[in-house]
């Protein structure tokens, strides 16, 4: 993921050190003429982060608060000649990331940088996983479970009442979220997103309300935490059910008294925020096994919104099957039409247990691999195509093993319109035909094609929209039924 690194400093060599330091293969570095408004030179040519280098002569929060009004902000780190309390609180005040001495030795400023870096690419990360949702008011909630809780989920947004949504993984949590503050009055706000799973448990109370320089080791700057970065707007807690035991009582005491503390710090914060919670565990067998604290349960949980795993909406599979196919084509420049027949049922007949995150994977895969016009099975996870319902390779030729499949192939098409079954059977039929005959003539193209009475052609090309070669059959035996046969 590529960062592209503005460096603003009027001094050659003290370029020259910020540009060493942070080299890598995924980050474009770009020095800035002397002379030229770093401001201006942002607005021209966008960049994702920025060093500027202030004089004794500068207000450093002039310097910062253009850069932080630009359509497409970046993050800031200011160097200035010397320590300035003041001015380092208002430069983060106006958005800044942080104020460095320009005397920095070049293990504090490589650490900066790369703090600096990170948090790009974590912002970047988090608006490629939006991407894919597309609009809030474009959730996918076809299936009738998942209008009831989109409406209900729009009902509530309009008050400030904590939310906890609940779900398997990958489920869609964060989605819903994301429709509750969009539909809320805090939508001109901050929404920040949190997974309390991903923090390692020393660092989870620096996450959340913040620390002050010196207030750790390594902590070389202060930093705000992510209920400061959520101040009137949302903060969404996912995987909240993971947080410490100890955390989870100065979360509570958060949320009653609406102030934080950052770590080393003396003095309390207000803060104007709105909780959104997730989990994907039992929260009542969590509180029963001591995990999980009632009260805390009782300030998040004012509303509960559980949502369905993706196996139990069909309706909902198909939607999000063509969406993310579209979103995915156009970001990789593909032209792809759909999914063959084949591959969309095994899609739709899979079980899902990683839902509409697995779901994007395996699009996403599918996408990267298909060489053709449609998305085909040869282009699927083999556990996906495994899992069919309707052997595509099947060894099979006798009646009852034939009668096992159209049940399933029947069992897996009763939600379809007749139309649509009509084309998938002639399509199963066909190639259930193909695959017996290849296997009477282990793999031999030219006889199988005379028995049934096409061109070598014509049957090559059949062979190849199901996916079939011959080569996969010549070891094979008949069975003794296609021996007599055979032989008849």
């Amino acid at each position: 993921m590529l960062v592209r690194l503005l460096v603003a400093a009027p001094e050659p060599d003290l370029a020259q050190r910020i540009a060493s330091l942070v080299a890598g293969p995924e980050l474009l570095v770009r020095v800035v003429a002397p002379g030229v408004d770093p401001a201006e030179e942002a607005a021209r040519e966008p960049c994702d982060a920025l060093v500027v280098s202030a004089s004794a002569d500068d207000a450093v929060e002039d310097l910062v608060r253009p850069l932080r009004e630009l359509a497409s902000p970046p993050e800031v780190i200011v160097l200035t000649p010397h320590e300035d309390a003041a001015a380092e609180a208002a430069v983060v005040a106006a958005g800044g990331l942080a104020v460095l001495r320009s005397s920095v030795d070049d293990r504090g400023l490589a650490a900066a940088l790369a703090a600096l870096v990170e948090r790009v690419r974590e912002s970047q990360l988090a608006l490629n996983e939006l991407a894919l949702a597309e609009e809030p008011d474009r959730l996918v909630a076809r299936d009738p479970a998942m209008r009831k809780l989109v409406e209900t989920a729009r009902r509530v947004a309009g008050a400030n009442t904590p939310v906890l949504i609940l779900g398997e993984t990958g489920v869609g949590k964060e989605r819903i979220a994301n429709l509750i503050h969009a539909e809320s009055t805090r939508r001109e706000g901050p929404f920040i997103a949190l997974n309390c799973a991903a923090i390692p448990a020393e660092l989870v109370e620096s996450e959340l309300f913040g620390h002050e320089k010196g207030a750790f080791t390594g902590a070389h700057r202060a930093r705000r935490g992510y209920f400061e970065l959520a101040h009137g707007g949302s903060l969404f807690l996912d995987e909240i059910a993971e947080l410490p035991a100890t955390m989870q009582a100065k979360l509570l005491r958060v949320l009653q008294e609406r102030k934080i503390r950052p770590v080393g710090s003396g003095r309390e914060v207000p803060v104007d925020v709105r909780v959104l919670a997730a989990t994907n565990r039992n929260i009542e067998a969590e509180m029963e096994l001591g995990r999980f604290r009632r009260d805390l349960y009782y300030r998040i949980g004012v509303v509960e919104l559980e949502i369905p795993p993706l196996r139990e909406r069909p309706e909902d599979l198909e939607a999000l099957l063509d969406q993310t196919l579209r979103t995915l084509s156009t970001r990789f420049g593909r032209e792809l039409q759909g999914y063959e027949v084949s591959a969309r049922l095994a899609l739709v007949n899979y079980s899902w247990p990683g839902n509409v995150r697995e779901l994007i994977n395996v699009v996403e895969r599918a996408v990267l691999l298909c060489l053709g016009e449609e998305i085909a099975l040869e282009d699927l996870p083999r556990g996906i195509v495994q899992a069919s319902p309707v052997p595509v390779r099947s060894d099979a030729t006798s009646a009852a093993g034939d009668a096992l499949g159209v049940e399933a192939l029947a069992r897996a098409l009763s939600h379809r319109p007749w139309k649509e079954v009509r084309e998938i059977l002639l399509a199963q039929g066909e190639r259930a035909y193909i695959t017996a005959l290849l296997v009477r003539h282990q793999g031999r193209v030219g006889r199988s094609a005379r028995d049934a009475g096409m061109s070598e052609r014509a049957l090559f090309d059949k062979m190849k929209r199901h996916g079939l070669k011959k080569e996969d059959y010549r070891a094979r035996r008949p069975s003794p039924a296609e021996g007599d046969a055979e032989s008849e």
